[in-house]
């Protein structure tokens, strides 16, 4: 396998890029195919809500993806486990073409999103590798804001994609994405783990390196804050074609522009996200933002359920409930990683493992329990919503740092060779 040389200075915006751009194949993976649901019921013979398992199947996935691969990379280093993900991810993306069923389609799809777990859970240890702190914080923004192109997009191009072919057409370009981003990553990705001692104890200790983070009671109420802020998200995804398609009555092509909204919010959210690290801290900001979630979900809950339904209160109310995913996600994420910056794979990966599964497990409830109505969705994103306000003020504390590493440049970073 080709060694990437770490000895060369990094510049960090085009890293951020790159993270980014890797990050992206679960959005890809996701959005691109949601307009395309209802008509995949329809070709399986299937109620939507069967397909929609699909997304559940993902997200569990994706968390088993991470909860291997991310103690994997503490180990054997980043790259090779990002290659090997991104092969299963390919060759699932390109099986799930000639699926028949919706039983088919969840199995592929849990197979497809472990590979795509292997791929992202590399991205966090990267920047923990790298950066501490404020300036974690500040590269996680980063990533996250170039990576909301991903989510922006997705849906548009399924929704073309539809107009002019079949939905099989949508995984051929997952096919084609996931194998652009195979040979970037095989040239242009450097092996961050040289900067810190790899991981060197035996492989059945890994159970004990995952116990280490759980015990870190303070660090895990950051986890769980990020979990129930990404869980009001996954709560509205999951029911998101029958929110605005069935309930509604959007027309898949005006789909894209709704959900596209949301992603909006979330790019300014985190481009707001810099100037407050420059007055606040971390937790702080995480607080503001699990805040504002927290009343834009109550909002939603009694405007759906209390009153009558409309599109025009709905919107605005998922945008901000969903947007301040751009303030909770990289704040929340720092905070809990200063913790760990000997073990980073590995909290990265129960950080996203907790996170997928606790998405996949609100979104199998809200199928089981759906009714034709928003109930179940709304009341979903306000029990998340709650909780997540409920681990960053009474679980979560910071953690004090007496001698901060000195800050990198805004532009490079250099990760030493062995």
């Amino acid at each position: 396998m080709a060694n990437k040389d770490a000895s060369a200075p990094i510049n960090t915006k085009r890293l951020a890029i790159l993270l980014a751009a890797l990050i992206a194949t679960a959005p890809f993976a996701i959005d691109t195919y949601l307009p395309a649901i209802p008509a995949m019921a329809v070709d399986f013979g299937a109620p939507t809500h069967n397909v929609e398992v699909s997304i559940s199947m993902f997200l569990i996935g994706f968390a088993l993806g991470q909860l291997i691969g991310g103690p994997l990379s503490d180990r054997v280093g980043r790259r090779p486990v990002a290659l090997v993900g991104l092969v299963i991810y390919i060759i699932t993306s390109a099986m799930i073409i000639f699926v028949d069923s919706s039983f088919s389609l969840n199995v592929m799809r849990f197979i497809q999103a472990i590979g795509g777990g292997f791929a992202l859970v590399i991205v966090g240890a990267s920047v923990r590798d790298l950066f501490d702190g404020k300036d974690a914080a500040r590269m996680f923004a980063l990533i996250a804001v170039i990576m909301m192109i991903a989510p922006l997009v997705a849906p548009t191009v399924g929704s073309a994609l539809l107009v002019y072919f079949q939905w099989q057409a949508i995984f051929v370009l997952l096919v084609i994405y996931g194998s652009i981003m195979l040979v970037v990553v095989w040239f242009k990705l450097p092996e961050t783990t040289k900067l810190r001692p790899r991981y060197a104890g035996p492989a059945r200790r890994v159970l004990w390196t995952y116990l280490e983070v759980l015990r870190t009671r303070k660090a895990v109420g950051f986890m769980l804050a990020h979990t129930g802020a990404s869980a009001v998200m996954f709560s509205f995804l999951t029911d998101s074609p029958f929110m605005y398609i069935d309930y509604f009555g959007v027309s898949p092509s005006q789909f894209p522009y709704l959900f596209g909204a949301n992603v909006i919010v979330i790019v300014i959210c985190n481009r707001l996200n810099n100037p407050l690290l420059k007055r606040l801290e971390c937790h702080q900001i995480l607080a503001i933002g699990t805040g504002l979630q927290l009343a834009a979900v109550i909002g939603l809950f009694i405007a759906v359920n209390v009153f009558e339904p409309s599109l025009y209160a709905v919107v605005p109310l998922v945008m901000v409930a969903v947007g301040m995913i751009g303030l909770t996600a990289p704040n929340a994420t720092a905070a809990f990683m200063q913790y760990f910056p000997h073990i980073g794979g590995t909290a990265t990966a129960l950080m996203g493992t907790i996170q997928f599964a606790t998405g996949a497990l609100a979104g199998t409830i809200i199928g089981q329990v759906h009714d034709g109505s928003l109930l179940p969705a709304t009341a979903s994103m306000l029990a998340f919503g709650i909780f997540a306000n409920v681990m960053v003020h009474f679980v979560a504390e910071a953690k004090q740092i007496e001698q901060p590493a000195p800050a990198q440049s805004d532009d490079t970073v250099v990760v030493a060779a062995d």
